[in-house]
C-alpha cells in the first residue's frame, strides 16, 4: 500500500512538472510578437521587432537574446550593449556620438539563420546564402541619445554602420527597454542588399 502511494506520488510530481514546462512553453510563444507587427505599409520602409527574452552581463556589456516569430517560425538575434553609455547628444551638440564596439551582434544558430531569411523575404532580394555570420560582428555606432542609457526603462536609438570593402550600410537599431523590444529600423532601403550581405556566412 505504500509502495503504491509513494508510485501515485511520484506520478503526479511528474505530470505537475511536465504541466508547469509545458505551460511556460507556451507563455513564451505567446510574450513573442511578430516581426512585422510594426511596419507601415504606407512608408516604404521594413522596420522589424524583435522581444528580449533573455539579459545577460559582463563587466562590460549586456547581453540580450532578441526573438520573435515569422509565418509561425522563432527567429532570432544575440546583440550586445556596452554598458556605462552617456548621452550622445548634450545640449543639441554632438558631443559623444560616433564609438566603436558599442554594439554587437551574434547568431544563436537556426533561429538567426531564419532571421536572415525572413529579412531577404521581406525586403525583396535574392540571395545565395542565406546563413547567419557565425563570428561575433561589431560595428562602429552613431549614439544618437540626448540622455544616459538607463538599461532598465526607457527608448533609446543608435546607428549601426557596416563597413566593406563592397558597401557601407547604415541600420537603425533601437532599444525599448520599458516594453523589452529591440527594433531593427530602416534608414535608407537602398541599404538592404549591404545589411543582409554583412550579415551572411562568409
Amino acid at each position: 500500500m505504500i509502495k503504491q502511494r509513494l508510485i501515485q506520488k511520484i506520478a503526479l510530481g511528474l505530470v505537475t512538472l511536465f504541466g508547469i514546462t509545458s505551460c511556460s512553453q507556451q507563455n513564451n510563444m505567446k510574450d513573442l510578437t511578430d516581426i512585422t507587427s510594426r511596419i507601415d505599409k504606407s512608408s516604404g520602409f521594413i522596420d522589424l521587432t524583435l522581444v528580449i527574452t533573455d539579459k545577460k552581463e559582463t563587466d562590460s556589456t549586456f547581453i540580450y537574446k532578441a526573438e520573435g516569430l515569422y509565418k509561425s517560425d522563432t527567429v532570432g538575434i544575440q546583440i550586445s550593449l556596452k554598458k556605462g553609455l552617456k548621452a550622445g547628444i548634450v545640449n543639441g551638440e554632438m558631443k559623444n556620438v560616433f564609438a566603436q564596439a558599442i554594439i554587437s551582434f551574434n547568431s544563436i544558430g537556426s533561429k538567426s539563420d531564419r532571421l536572415l531569411n525572413a529579412m531577404t523575404e521581406l525586403y525583396q532580394i535574392d540571395s545565395i546564402n542565406n546563413s547567419m555570420c557565425n563570428e561575433l560582428l561589431t560595428f562602429t555606432c552613431a549614439n544618437l541619445n540626448d540622455k544616459d542609457i538607463n538599461y532598465n526603462v526607457g527608448e533609446y536609438k543608435f546607428k549601426i554602420f557596416m563597413e566593406s570593402e563592397e558597401d557601407n550600410s547604415e541600420l537603425f537599431v533601437d532599444f525599448d527597454f520599458s516594453n523589452g523590444q529591440i527594433y531593427f529600423n530602416e534608414k535608407d532601403p537602398e541599404y538592404r542588399k549591404g545589411i543582409l550581405t554583412y550579415l551572411m556566412k562568409k
